[in-house]
């Protein structure tokens, strides 16, 4: 009969209450018999003709794909491996990327309440990804590789698998806020969580991310893996520190443990309570284990035959738990005597064989050849949790049958189930196939026989020879023993055959069509007719200067605004032009405006760069040679031909000039930064704070002079600071002389400081012009040390600036600055500029000291003014000058000269070095 699940119902011997029902079979004991011994039999068959009415009061164990949330959520453990959506138990947005706030959200799922052995892989917003199992963050946990943009990471996840001690570090230091706190009590001991935390970008996410994680569930214990009950392997039912392994994922290894009943740390969770070991023969459940152990063709190669997988809710009943394993096995669950055994798959061997001779013919005897209309199908579909397609509940190839079909009166009597706990779609078929080849075998019989036959029990397979029905050793399967009080026993027979689990993996294997679950962003776009060969630049007389690198193109191409290009030496490695602002326009080819060395070979790609914030991808690397064009034209030699840092000159000097400019504004938000945190302390409310406060003032007529000095220390939970300020102040009418002096001090989590800033003032405005003048000097010392994202970093840094400005335009400055800062980006500093003239429209003159921290690039010492000027003791006859075209000396004594030419003033006379040629003119 139909067996998806199997005998649902237990099937018992039923000794007590029948046998005293009725002192003989006769017509109402052969239907109390079937009554007791029939329930689930022709489940599959009641699912069709609409007599399953209490199909949808059982619990469903498809997976949830919806994450739930609030107090009522009920507790759940992983058998098998299977996905789930879990539910939330905590979440928060926090930190900064750059300049935007609350850039990370951080979401707590619990996923079992159970401990389990791993997470497997993650579905984000449906979409199965990838996890960089091998390069963890080391707060955030694995990056999920489909959401990795231009080398940066936008998604990660952190699992923990029930067993942890501590709360996790990363919740409680960093995610935990004072609206929304995390408590380092926040273990989850006994419960499986992951976190997904995911940095703000709306390229990659629309909302919150969504999530499906595949999990290999819980270890239990494997009955064929103990030594000490028949099997082989050291686990031990005393002993759950032995527990896991294949048998996990085995339907029969999983109801074992529903039945003696599921537990952790103590204390009881799912399944049955109290049945002892003694219940379930272990020789028994072994080879039914073994059986779904046994390894079958599948899609994949070689499998296990069953497998199963589900979440199972705590609060489902039991039964519907046990009836949805049986269904993932063609399993059915006989009850004799208080004890259980389950019969899985194929029928066994014959353990009797009888003849028509053995029946007691002086009995009454029934017969069912064939099933009624309403109990009969033909044909299965079914809807299973697809890998394939990230776990949604997916549609099998249905199978149909045109000759069960014509035997039916050319009807399709279809069947309709759902294998939650299946996950793998070979076995699906395989189920599917067997279940329906079995579901057709209607011969049932119900008979007396001797007492010989008491040995038997439901579940048995028996083999009967009958010429009256034309059965030559056929295979029945015992549903059935009545025992009778004259010792005599009833039998009720299925008719069963081993060849309805025959599979060819070749022939009865369909391949599902599944969706597509590839990342559903856009596919990038490629670069198109990507070509770079040598190109020259040349001066406005048409002469050859300097070797270059054309690119180009397709034409075309829609929402393109540029070409970005990248050039690096094909020796090294090292990139040596990188530029996306190349304006994507006829005739869709550039000659690059960079330094590149003559007679050389660079790598060159490009890639598109759109309006839109769509993925475009880079073209490969080409190989291209520069031409051999020297710097002086017609001279095979270049002055500037292997100087190392010299390329990006200009940047690095705007870079130098930035850095000594932004000196006093580093002074102003440092400043600014101890207000914030004292602003914040004060709003914190959990603040202790003093004062110490001193002032003298003389006032006498339009005259002052005053002198004031404060102290302020604060402390609070998170921080302390003190402040002290002193402030002299003289005024005469609109004179006005002062100096001020701040000194800072803070220690926090992130941050330890200490700088000084002390600023003199003079300010006149003449009476009788109106004229305004004021000079003013800056001398600031700052120690600082904080720490972002894990990384220390030590910075100190002093400052002289010195400034004299009027109303009518005329401004000079003066500043020094030196800095030095730890880490691979850091450096040691030191800078000097004069400036006269406002912004926008000044000179200067300054000198760098720079040593980066980076083995790789150079030490610096650089020069920029209109002219540069070396003299020695006081000789002004022979100076050192250079002036930007040219370097001039007098009188030089020079070992060896390397050139490329040579010539006289006049140009009378020229040597060409490199040619090996002399030119002389009149």
């Amino acid at each position: 009969m139909a067996i998806f699940s199997g005998i649902a119902a237990l099937v018992t011997s039923a000794v007590g209450a029948i046998s005293t029902f009725v002192g003989g079979l006769g017509v109402i004991g052969s239907v109390v018999l079937r009554a007791a011994v029939g329930v689930g039999l022709s489940l599959l068959a009641k699912a069709v003709s609409g007599k399953n009415n209490n199909a949808s009061d059982a619990a469903s164990f498809a997976v949830s794909g919806q994450l739930q949330a609030g107090g009522t959520v009920s507790r759940s453990i992983i058998l098998g491996m299977t996905a789930t959506a879990g539910s939330l138990v905590y979440a928060n947005t926090w930190g900064n990327e750059g300049k935007t706030p609350n850039a990370f959200a951080s979401q707590v799922i619990a996923v079992a309440d159970a401990p389990i052995k791993s997470l497997l892989a993650v579905i984000v917003n449906g979409v199965a990804c990838q996890i960089d199992f091998g390069n963890p963050h080391p707060e955030y946990g694995w990056p999920v590789m489909d959401y990795r943009k231009d080398g940066a990471d936008y998604l990660w996840l952190k699992f923990y698998d029930g067993t942890q001690t501590q709360a996790d570090s990363f919740l409680v230091n960093r995610v935990s806020s004072a609206d929304r706190p995390y408590q380092a009590s926040r273990v989850g001991y006994g419960v499986a969580y992951v976190i997904a935390t995911s940095r703000v970008n709306q390229e990659l996410f629309s909302g919150f991310p969504s999530f499906k994680f595949v999990l290999d569930g819980m270890r239990l214990y494997d009955p064929s893996a103990d030594s000490s009950v028949g099997g082989n392997g050291g686990q031990r039912w005393s002993d759950p520190s032995t527990w896991g392994g294949d048998g996990d994922r085995l339907p029969v290894v999983q109801l074992y443990n529903v039945m003696r009943g599921i537990r952790w740390n103590g204390q009881w969770l799912f399944g049955l309570q109290t049945l002892s070991e003694r219940r379930l023969p272990a020789s028994h459940w072994i080879g039914q284990i073994n059986k779904c152990r046994a390894l079958i063709d599948g899609p994949d190669g070689k499998e296990a035959t069953y497998r199963s997988g589900a979440e199972v809710g705590v609060n489902a009943a039991i039964q519907d738990a046990v009836n949805a394993i049986l269904t993932a096995c063609q399993g059915r669950l006989s009850e004799i005597g208080g004890t259980y055994k389950p019969y899985v798959g194929a029928p066994g061997n014959a353990v009797f064989q009888f003849s028509d001779a053995d029946i007691l013919s002086t009995e009454e005897q029934t017969f069912t050849p064939f099933f009624g209309l309403s109990n009969t199908i033909n044909g299965i579909s079914a809807s299973y949790p697809s890998i394939d397609d990230a776990w949604s509940m997916t549609e099998a190839p249905p199978v149909y049958n045109s000759g069960f079909e014509a035997e039916d009166g050319n009807r399709r009597l279809l069947s309709d189930v759902s294998l939650d706990f299946v996950p793998y779609k070979g076995q699906v078929q395989r189920l599917m196939q067997s279940a329906l080849k079995e579901a057709r075998r209607a011969r049932r019989h119900t008979l007396s026989m001797p007492p010989m036959f008491w040995a038997l029990e439901p579940g048995d397979i028996v083999a009967w020879a009958s010429a009256r029905n034309g059965y030559n050793q056929k295979l029945f399967r015992v549903d059935g023993v009545l025992d009778q009080p004259n010792l005599d026993v009833v039998l009720d027979l299925t008719e069963v055959d081993p060849v309805d689990y025959d599979w060819n993996q070749a022939t009865d294997y369909r391949v599902p069509v599944s969706g597509s679950i590839a990342t559903d962003r856009p596919a990038a776009q490629p670069m198109y007719g990507w070509q770079a060969m040598p190109a020259t630049i040349y001066d406005d007389q048409g002469r050859a200067r300097r070797p270059s690198i054309k690119v180009s193109c397709d034409a075309g191409q829609d929402d393109v605004r540029a070409v970005w290009v990248q050039v690096r030496l094909k020796s090294s490695q090292s990139v040596v032009f990188d530029s996306n602002a190349t304006a994507y326009a006829p005739p869709f080819e550039w000659v690059l405006n960079g330094v590149f060395l003559s007679a050389t070979t660079y790598q060159v790609r490009g890639k598109f760069v759109p309006y839109s914030a769509r993925a475009t991808d880079w073209s490969d690397w080409l190989d291209v040679t520069t031409p051999d064009v020297r710097f002086l034209a017609g001279v095979d030699f270049d002055p500037y031909e292997g100087v190392t840092g010299f390329d990006n000159l200009d940047d690095d000097l705007a870079h130098y000039q930035d850095w000594l400019g932004s000196g006093l504004r580093d002074v102003q938000t440092t400043i600014a930064e101890l207000d914030a945190r004292i602003a914040d302390l004060d709003l914190g409310g959990a603040v202790v704070r003093d004062q110490l406060r001193q002032q003298i003032r003389a006032t006498a007529d339009q005259v002052t002079a005053d002198y004031t000095h404060q102290v302020d220390v604060l402390a609070a939970a998170d921080a302390a600071i003190v402040t002290s300020v002193t402030a002299l102040t003289s005024t005469f009418n609109a004179q006005t002389a002062s100096f001020t002096s701040q000194i800072s001090t803070l220690a926090a989590a992130d941050t330890a400081m200490t700088s000084r800033v002390d600023t003199l003032t003079a300010t006149l405005t003449d009476t009788r012009t109106g004229l305004q003048a004021t000079a003013s000097t800056v001398s600031s010392l700052q120690a600082r040390v904080t720490s972002v994202d894990g990384e220390v970093t030590a910075v100190a840094s002093a400052l002289t600036s010195l400034s004299a400005a009027s109303s009518s335009g005329d401004v000079n400055s003066a500043n020094f600055r030196m800095s030095v800062m730890s880490g691979p980006a850091g450096y040691s500093r030191i800078g000097a500029e004069a400036r006269q003239g406002g912004a926008g429209n000044f000179r200067s003159a300054a000198w760098y000291l720079d040593v980066p921290n980076d083995p790789s690039l150079p030490t610096r010492f650089l020069v920029e003014a209109g002219q540069f000027v070396v003299v020695a003791g006081g000789n002004l006859n022979n100076p050192f000058v250079v002036d930007g075209t040219a370097v001039r000396m007098n009188v030089a004594n020079i070992g060896t000269v390397t050139a490329g030419v040579m010539q006289s003033a006049n140009g009378k006379m020229v040597i060409n070095l490199t040619a090996g040629a002399i030119v002389i003119s009149s």
